[in-house]
Order: C-alpha cells, then structure tokens, then sequence
C-alpha cells in the first residue's frame, strides 16, 4: 500500500519544526536545514490540482523565519499542509510568492490563474539557502514518504493524462531523468532557477500546462 502523503503531514502539530517521524534522524545528523522554520512539503491544491509542479527542496528568504513564528504564519502552513488551499498570495508568504511569481510566468500563464490549478511537490520539506544534504533524501522519511506517493499515486494520474506533472528540479532524483513524456508526465531539460531551455520541449510543456489550467477554469 502507497503512503497516504496528507494522511503523513496531518500527523504533524501546527507549530512543529519537524515531522515526528525524522526527528530521529534530526537528533543523530547535523543538517545545514533552516530550524527555526515549518516543514513545507507542497504548496497548493496537490490533492486534485490539474498541475503539479515538482522541486527539490523550498529555499530559504530572509523573511521566512519571520513569517512562521507567528500564530498566523503557523495556521497557514497547516492549511497548505491539507492540500486543499491555493498557492499563496503576497499577504499569505511574501518569499513563496515572489519565487512562484518567477516560475509560473514560463507556462505564460498568470499567477491568478495558477494560484487554484497549480500545485508544487518537494523531495525534501525542509528549508536551506542551498542545498547540500542529499543523504536527507534517502534518510528522512518524510522524503521518502514524498517520493512513494508521487511514484505510485502522482506519475500514474500523469502517465494516464489524468493531470499534467512537470519535473523542474532534480529529475534523477525523481526517479524521471530527462527525456520525452510520458503522457503527461514531462521531464524537460532545465537550468537550476527551475527555468526550462528553450526548445520544442518547453513548447510543449507550455500547452499541455495552459490546456489543463484553462479546461479546470472553464469546468468551475
């Protein structure tokens, strides 16, 4: 049986810096993650978002420890932890909004449009300005729960063209590499700011995103 990925992240306090499930990892490694911040595993509406967009790990703004110290900071990622809540607006995550306001535009679609149809999945929940602790991916097992659900419940959906999956970051990691669809399941070649090259494969990642985000629009 797949992990139940929100069934996983509703096991975790509101205020909690970890998922009890890693904290025996955390209590035994020394990790170059932000602690003084929430997990983030997903933003969006991952459990029927027609576009899921796939990352490594979230980065790390000046504001972000700021941002879920407070009671309001807090409520919102548990609400973004059920999966059922639209990408933040400016008010709700300053940083997750001026970096998904970087993103979003290369599907030429706006950010309104998005905030309701797209969601993004990371490997890794935690925050750091850079990433370098690339054992957590096969030792927490919060990204192991990540990455069970996205290969046994996510890529099938895409591989069916039930939803449109785009690989942004990290593909090997993924278990995706580079490389045609498959369905909708795209693995485009990519620069490390989540950008894709130019090509004919972006113009195709291009319409398959816009197709869905517009058909869940005219649909509501």
């Amino acid at each position: 049986m797949s992990t139940d990925i929100f069934q996983f992240w509703s096991e975790i306090a509101e205020d909690a810096l970890e998922h009890p499930a890693d904290r025996r990892v955390f209590e035994h490694v020394e990790t170059k993650f932000e602690r003084k911040c929430l997990p983030a595993a997903y933003r969006g509406r991952l459990r029927d978002a027609p576009v899921v967009l796939l990352f490594l790990s979230p980065g790390l703004d000046s504001t972000d420890v700021k941002h879920c110290s407070d009671a309001e900071g807090k409520h919102y990622y548990a609400l973004q932890r059920s999966g059922n809540c639209d990408l933040p607006n400016e008010q709700e995550h300053p940083s997750a909004y001026k970096w998904l306001s970087k993103i979003i535009p290369q599907f030429e679609i706006s950010y309104d449009q998005a905030r309701s149809t797209v969601a993004t999945l990371n490997i890794c929940a935690y925050k750091s300005e850079s990433f370098d602790d690339w054992y957590a991916l096969a030792a927490l097992p919060s990204s192991r729960a990540c990455l069970d659900w996205a290969q046994s419940v996510l890529f099938p959906q895409a591989e069916a063209g039930e939803r449109v999956v785009v690989c942004l970051r990290s593909p090997k990691y993924w278990g995706l590499g580079v490389g045609e669809p498959i369905g909708s399941l795209f693995r485009p070649s990519c620069n490390r700011n989540a950008i894709m090259h130019h090509g004919e494969m972006r113009e195709r990642v291009k319409a398959a995103v816009q197709k869905a985000v517009l058909h869940d629009k005219s649909s509501n």
